[in-house]
């Protein structure tokens, strides 16, 4: 007969609102991470229509801003199929993060102890893999850098401040600086929030709760 788990508002605060950062934070990144998948399935459409666009426009801002998407598909066709693989997989274990967090807030029926383990496996895989899409992204910002000087050269304040050297460097430097911060910060939260869920005491503590000492010895 199996262990009646309790209701969610035995767990402590500080495990709810882990879960509940588990929960935006998986859902935000499996979201975009498809969504970029099922861009990476159209490159040469999107490409196409950039190229358009940067031939026929007469918008001197638009052109530019074209001629950006022109230069980051370039980037990302070389590593679509790497790519694909690490998104998709990517989204894949986001869902488990959310679903797995979702039921440890509102168990129903399930066991609290396996939704930890499983909680603490897609966090620590997201985290890897949110890591690697961080790697290839910066490989696309550098790519992007002289596109994104053209199009901020454009810009009147611009115009005199830097040489096209210079604003080249600088953009391809700070396009880079800026995905491998959010990279350490998406997947650094994934890994605490792994590392968390995984810990002893938030073990002892989802067991003490639910009473699922049958899972405490598989």
């Amino acid at each position: 007969m199996n262990p009646t788990v309790s209701p969610p508002q035995g767990l402590s605060r500080g495990i709810r609102l882990a879960a509940w950062v588990c929960l935006v934070l998986s859902a935000f990144t499996g979201f975009f991470a498809l969504q970029e998948t099922l861009k990476l399935g159209h490159l040469a459409e999107l490409r196409d229509q950039a190229n358009n666009v940067a031939r026929f426009s007469k918008d001197a801002d638009l052109i530019a801003f074209a001629r950006v998407s022109e230069a980051e598909l370039a980037a990302l066709e070389p590593m679509r199929d790497s790519r694909s693989l690490v998104l998709g997989s990517l989204s894949v274990v986001c869902a488990f993060a959310f679903v797995s967090s979702g039921r440890l807030l509102r168990p129903g029926g399930v066991s609290l102890e396996r939704a930890r383990r499983l909680l603490s496996g897609a966090s620590i895989a997201a985290a890897v893999l949110r890591t690697i899409d961080g790697a290839q992204l910066s490989v696309v910002a550098q790519r992007m850098g002289p596109a994104l000087a053209q199009f901020i050269s454009t810009r009147p304040a611009y115009h005199e401040v830097e040489t096209a050297a210079q604003l080249e460097a600088g953009m391809s430097w700070l396009a880079s600086l800026t995905m491998m911060g959010l990279t350490a910060l998406i997947a650094g939260t994934f890994a605490l929030l792994g590392q968390y869920f995984r810990s002893e005491h938030v073990r002892q503590t989802i067991i003490a709760q639910s009473g699922d000492l049958a899972e405490e010895e598989d």
